[in-house]
Order: C-alpha cells, then sequence, then structure tokens
C-alpha cells in the first residue's frame, strides 16, 4: 500500500497572534491586535441592520485605505523585525493604517456632523478614538510586529487617507454636480439629481437611510417602538422624527 500524504498544516494569520506568555502587558497587547477584526465585524452588523449611509461610506472608506497599505506594502517590501516570525511585509503597519483611519474619520464625523450630541460628548469621544487608536499602534511595536517606523508610517497614511475620505464625503453631500445645469454632463446620469440624492436614490432598492447625522436613532427608535405598543400611526413616527431633529 502506498504511504498516505498528509499536507503541512497552516495558520489562520489572520487572528493568529505572538506573544510572550510570561507577561501581561504583551497578552493585553496580543488582544488589542484583534481590534480591526472587532471593527469589522462592527462594521457589517451595523450596515447591514441600520442600512445608514453614513455607516456604509465610512466602511467604503475603510476598505479603500486597506486597499492602499496592501499597494504600499508590496511597492516598499520591507520586512518585518528579525525577532518576528510573521508573514507578509511590514511597511507600512496595516493595524496602524487602520485604526488611524478610524480614529480620525470618526472623530471628524463625531464632532462635525453628529450635531445631536451635547459638545462635552463630541470631545470625549474624538478624544478616546484618537488615545485608543494610538494604543493600538504602539502594541505593534510592543510586539515586536513592526518597527517604530512601520507604524509611524502606516499611522501616518491612516490619518492622510482619513482627512482625504472625509473631504470627500463631506463634498458629495454639498455638490451640486449632477443637478440639472450643473455642467460637466452627468444630468443623463443622474437624473437631473444632485450627486447626494442620486447616491440615496440608487441605494434605497436596499433601503439606505440617512438620518443618523440629524437623530439619535437609539432613542428615536426606541420612542416608536414603544408608542407602537400602544397602536401608533405612521403618522405619529414621522412627528416623531420631525421632533428629534428639532432637538439638535
Amino acid at each position: 500500500m502506498g504511504e498516505h500524504f498528509e499536507p503541512p498544516l497552516a495558520s489562520l494569520s489572520l487572528t493568529h497572534v505572538y506573544y510572550n506568555p510570561d507577561d501581561r502587558v504583551s497578552l493585553i497587547c496580543a488582544w488589542l491586535a484583534l481590534v480591526p477584526q472587532a471593527l469589522v465585524v462592527s462594521y457589517a452588523t451595523l450596515s447591514i441592520a441600520q442600512r445608514e449611509v453614513e455607516v456604509l461610506l465610512m466602511f467604503s472608506g475603510q476598505l479603500a485605505c486597506e486597499a492602499v497599505n496592501w499597494v504600499l506594502k508590496r511597492c516598499f517590501k520591507q520586512q518585518r523585525p528579525k525577532q518576528m516570525y510573521g508573514k507578509g511585509y511590514g511597511m507600512p503597519s496595516s493595524h496602524a493604517q487602520f485604526v488611524a483611519f478610524f480614529a480620525v474619520y470618526f472623530s471628524l464625523w463625531v464632532y462635525l456632523r453628529a450635531r445631536h450630541l451635547p459638545t462635552y460628548e463630541r470631545v470625549l469621544i474624538s478624544v478616546t478614538s484618537v488615545i485608543a487608536s494610538v494604543v493600538v499602534s504602539m502594541s505593534r511595536i510592543y510586539l515586536s510586529y513592526h518597527t517604530r517606523l512601520q507604524v509611524a508610517c502606516g499611522y501616518s497614511v491612516g490619518v492622510v487617507f482619513a482627512l482625504a475620505w472625509f473631504g470627500f464625503t463631506t463634498w458629495l453631500r454639498v455638490t451640486t454636480l449632477g443637478q440639472t445645469g450643473s455642467g460637466w454632463g452627468l444630468e443623463a446620469l443622474t437624473g437631473g439629481r444632485k450627486l447626494w440624492d442620486w447616491l440615496l436614490w440608487v441605494t434605497q432598492i436596499i433601503y439606505v437611510k440617512d438620518l443618523l447625522a440629524d437623530v439619535d436613532l437609539v432613542r428615536w427608535e426606541w420612542e416608536v417602538w414603544n408608542k407602537a405598543r400602544g397602536g401608533i400611526v405612521l403618522e405619529e413616527g414621522v412627528r416623531l422624527l420631525n421632533e428629534e431633529k428639532k432637538r439638535r
């Protein structure tokens, strides 16, 4: 009988993290390495459950930022630190770039667009997000997955891309491009709608909405549900929504 061949086992490096079991800080850093995966799960959950255009735009920017990291790593082809057994190139750090994009974009969104939140909450959320992103980035150095330069470059790229993407989404909201008479010949594609209105029109097939920047969705949805227990009608739900918008 022929000898049975067993192929060598491989490790799923997406969640595989090396750390020092005798070092508690190293263990914490290993858990911090899973932050990007947790954020992707959160993105996907919110995208499916809420269908908010702001979430979908931020998620799209996050994925685009990851694509940029993939390209940059193959351009630089710089190895990880010698004491690290991880796979792939190290320049720039994808973890640092990921959390930097998330922290900067989310902070800008909360501070500039979440008008229903009080100022102190917006400041607190923004500062906490940035601090957390720095901690996650530094953990990559502590675990020897990246050099300081690789982390610094990754974080810088993430910040720049977040600023650019936030600027793009801000422009997308206010531009009259696509509207009848705006030029550039886009009227045939958009049907005379502004780009933002056209985006919402196209995505209505999957029930995408644009409420997150104007109302506290958690409170509004609870109020509608609570009223529904007493036989709420559609008009009452609209009234509650308009009242919530006035509170911002």
